[in-house]
C-alpha cells in the first residue's frame, strides 16, 4: 500500500495539484515548459487510489474503465461514486487509502453543491469553505459571490499568471484580458459574448488547423478532453470531471426547444447556443465569472493536449 500513500499525497489538497506550480513558474520554468504539464507519471500516480477503490468494490463503479484513467471514462460513472465511496467504511483499507476515500468523498460533495448553486469548480474556489454551506445552495452561492467581490484582485492575477504560461496565442490572452477588464468594471454582458467566441477561435486554430470546418458543438474539443488523465488539469479529481461535464453537456448543448431553452436560463452557467443566437441573456457576476473560468478550464485542456501530442515519440 506504500504506493497508495504516496498517491494520496498528490491529492492533499484541493486545487493544489497544478497552480501551486504554476505560479511558481520562473523564466526559464517558462521556456522549458511549465512543470504543471511536466511529470506526468504524478499526475496518474494520483489516480492509485481510485484503482484501488475500483478493486476492492467491484463493479461499483458501473463498469467504467478506469485502468485508463482518463475523464471521458468516468463520466458514466460519476452518478454512483458517491454512493460506492460510502460502502467503503465496511471494507478493510489501509489508513492511506482510506483517506484517500474521504477526500474523494469530500471532493464529491462540494463538486454537487457546486454543480446544484450553478458555480463552475475553479482554482481559485474557497473550497475549504463550501463545506460549511451543508446542501443550502443560497447560502453557497452568497459565500461565493462575496469571496469573490473581495479577492477579485488576487483571482485576476492568478488567471493572468496561468494564462502567460498556457500555449494560446497571443491574442487569447489579449481578449482574456479584455473579459478580465469587463467583469473587473461590471460589464458582465461583455464577458460572454467576448470569450464564447474566442473560444471557438482558438480551437479552430489549434485542434482544426484552422479550416472552415463547422465546430459550433466543438466536438473534437470534447472527445479530446474526454481522454485526458482526471488530475491533468486544475483543478484535479471530481472537480475535473464535474467541469468536463458541464463543457459535454452544457456549454456546447443545443437549444432547439422551448424547454432546452428554459432548462439553460435557469443555469446561470453560459450555454454557447443560447448565447449567440441570442436566447438567454448572461448577465449577471455570477455567469461572467461561469464564462472566465470555463475559458480558463479549455485553455488549460487544450495546452495539455498540446503538450502530450509533443512529448509523444515521432515515429
Amino acid at each position: 500500500m506504500a504506493e497508495v500513500a504516496g498517491a494520496s499525497a498528490g491529492m492533499d489538497e484541493e486545487g493544489a495539484t497544478g497552480t501551486s506550480r504554476a505560479k511558481g513558474s520562473n523564466a526559464s520554468e517558462r521556456k522549458a515548459g511549465p512543470s504543471i504539464f511536466g511529470l506526468l507519471g504524478r499526475l496518474n500516480a494520483a489516480m492509485r487510489p481510485l484503482l484501488e477503490i475500483q478493486r476492492r468494490v467491484g463493479g461499483q463503479f458501473g463498469g467504467a474503465n478506469y485502468s485508463e484513467s482518463t475523464i471521458g471514462g468516468l463520466v458514466s460513472a460519476h452518478g454512483q461514486l458517491a454512493k460506492a465511496l460510502g460502502r467503503l467504511g465496511r471494507l478493510r483499507l489501509s489508513p492511506a487509502l482510506q483517506d484517500a476515500c474521504t477526500r474523494l468523498a469530500r471532493h464529491a460533495r462540494n463538486a454537487k453543491k457546486l454543480e446544484d448553486a450553478g458555480w463552475v469548480a475553479h482554482i481559485s474556489t474557497p473550497f475549504e469553505r463550501v463545506d460549511s454551506c451543508d446542501g443550502d445552495a443560497e447560502a453557497l452561492h452568497d459565500l461565493l459571490s462575496r469571496h469573490y467581490r473581495e479577492k477579485w484582485p488576487d483571482v485576476r492575477r492568478d488567471i493572468e499568471s496561468r494564462l502567460a504560461v498556457y500555449e494560446i496565442d497571443a491574442e487569447a490572452r489579449a481578449t482574456v484580458g479584455e473579459a478580465l477588464q469587463a467583469h473587473e468594471a461590471g460589464l458582465y454582458r461583455c464577458v460572454c459574448r467576448v470569450l464564447i467566441p474566442e473560444i471557438e477561435r482558438v480551437a479552430r486554430r489549434e485542434l482544426h488547423d484552422d479550416r472552415m470546418d463547422r465546430i459550433a458543438s466543438q466536438e473534437r474539443l470534447r472527445e479530446l478532453a474526454g481522454k485526458l488523465p482526471l488530475f491533468s488539469v486544475d483543478p484535479p479529481g471530481l472537480y475535473n470531471l464535474n467541469l468536463y461535464r458541464r463543457l459535454s453537456n452544457h456549454l456546447y448543448a443545443n437549444v432547439t426547444t422551448d424547454e432546452d431553452r428554459r432548462r439553460v436560463a435557469r443555469d446561470p452557467v453560459p450555454n454557447r447556443h443560447a448565447a449567440v443566437h441570442g436566447l438567454v441573456v448572461y448577465s449577471s457576476m455570477q455567469s461572467s465569472l461561469n464564462a472566465i473560468f470555463l475559458a480558463d478550464y479549455i485553455f488549460l485542456v487544450m495546452t495539455v493536449l498540446k503538450r502530450l501530442a509533443s512529448e509523444e515519440p515521432s515515429g
